[in-house]
């Protein structure tokens, strides 16, 4: 038995409601050892190889030499509801802008700085890592606030900020979806096993959504009209599309931090 676990691949994924897709039945298998966390803490598992594989932040493929296994990840198209930028009355007037912004996200973070460059014309804004909690405690000290997954999902909106949907700006910009997670690896060895897992776990979902739903109620206390919503925006299936607004953020994501 200890053999088998020693064999067992070990796989991250996104510990947001919008992975149960995938990590409701990734967990249940005896292959592979699944571990869930916010997408910056596997993209670090990834490269100090505590994990071979991960549902993490697409910009990890942009930054790391990572291989990536085609045809899953999260990505929105227009609208996303979980990666919100809510902007205070100063936002698009401060010459030098102040953004709280979840330690949880990395690619939220450049998906804002590409934003504020060239569809806001604003300043690069200086980022504060907080937690979650904290950069709701602390809103008042800023020019805007940058939450993900659950935690947006509970604050569609914030008192004296206006609401930011970054899916649905990158859409204004480009008229492409956004591709916010990819399943990265540091070795290609089980790739074939990984694929095949995640299939197994999507065509379960696509098939039963009502078992990832009533999870996902019971996680955050949201309405399930807005969870069936929110799965309805999330695409677990990426094509051709996809993959050419992955590539667009690539040009936008070497502009800018080249520069820099």
């Amino acid at each position: 038995m200890s053999d088998k676990l020693e064999r067992r691949i070990t796989l991250g994924c996104v510990s947001y409601i919008n992975a149960f897709p995938f990590s409701l039945e990734l967990a249940k298998r005896e292959d592979i050892l699944l571990h869930t966390a916010p997408p910056a803490d596997l993209l670090g598992k990834l490269l100090d190889g505590s994990l071979q594989f991960a549902l993490t932040s697409a910009v990890g493929l942009l930054t790391h030499p990572l291989g990536k296994l085609p045809g899953f990840g999260i990505a929105a198209y227009k609208k996303i509801l979980s990666v919100n930028l809510y902007a205070a009355s100063t936002f698009f007037t401060s010459e030098k802008l102040r953004i709280a912004a979840t330690k949880e996200s990395r690619s939220s973070v450049m998906l804002l700085h590409v934003l504020c460059r060239h569809l806001w014309n604003t300043p690069l804004p200086e980022i504060i890592q907080l937690s979650s909690d904290e950069v709701i405690e602390k809103a008042e000290e800023y020019d805007g606030l940058l939450l993900i997954g659950d935690k947006a999902l509970h604050h569609p909106y914030i008192p004296g900020f206006a609401t930011y949907d970054l899916a649905q700006g990158w859409y204004e910009l480009t008229q492409l979806p956004f591709v916010f997670a990819l399943v990265l690896s540091n070795n290609p060895q089980g790739s074939d096993s990984i694929q095949a897992a995640l299939e197994s776990s999507l065509s379960y979902f696509e098939s039963h959504p009502e078992t990832a739903i009533a999870k996902a109620i019971e996680h955050t206390q949201l309405p399930k009209t807005l969870i069936k919503e929110y799965y309805s925006l999330c695409r677990y299936r990426l094509t051709e599309e996809d993959y050419e607004g992955l590539e667009r953020f690539r040009e936008y994501h070497a502009a800018i931090y080249q520069q820099a």
